[in-house]
């Protein structure tokens, strides 16, 4: 008989990098039951914050421009090594500290098409923009638990005064008229409050 498949923290994958799951091996990573709704939404984070805000809601843009993509996003979107991307990563926030860190990864070809208008969004939500568009289509959804070595988890913390012990997070990819990105939701601490 084949000995069971255990996941541990300690499995053999990039320091850098948390292990992603699919749905079917979510059960893997132990998450409480909130956590496991939150994680399997399949609505508009932007539009379940907003409706816990009553009208405080806003969005601040840590950084974006061009970068190299990490591995782990390259495989996902296709895309070889050395391949660059706009990446915007931001906070939403329903009041002080933030609820959500996103980092968003439109790969460099896509920007000549449908998803140029996406590098322009200034201080709002991707989410609102996508979740409204006839044209968007969800892909691939993979979750899992970040550690302070994780590269997005050092990002997401990066502004909080007091960083957890780990977060979770999902990151779904996305196609517009067949181009994609990909969105990574790590959900914080004051999410949960």
């Amino acid at each position: 008989m084949a000995a069971e498949c255990v996941y541990s923290p300690t499995m053999n994958f990039p320091l850098h990098e948390p292990h992603w799951v699919n749905e079917a091996q979510l059960s893997l990573l132990q998450p409480n039951p909130i956590v496991r709704q939150q994680l399997l939404s399949n609505g508009s984070l932007t539009k379940t914050i907003i409706q816990h805000c009553s009208g405080r809601f806003r969005v601040e843009v840590v950084r974006q421009g061009f970068t190299p993509i990490h591995q782990s996003e390259r495989e996902l979107l296709g895309l070889r090594g050395g391949a660059t991307a706009n990446t915007r990563d931001v906070l939403l926030h329903c009041s002080e500290p933030p609820w959500v860190f996103a980092h968003t990864v439109i790969p460099h070809y896509a920007l000549h098409r449908a998803l140029r208008r996406l590098t322009q969004l200034g201080n709002r939500s991707l989410g609102a923009v996508l979740h409204s568009s006839r044209k968007m289509s969800r892909d691939v959804v993979q979750y899992a638990r970040f550690h302070p070595q994780h590269w997005l988890f050092q990002q997401a913390t990066a502004n909080l005064s007091t960083p957890p012990t780990h977060l979770w997070g999902r990151r779904i990819l996305y196609r517009i008229d067949g181009d994609p990105l990909l969105v990574n939701e790590l959900f914080l601490p004051q999410f949960n409050q």
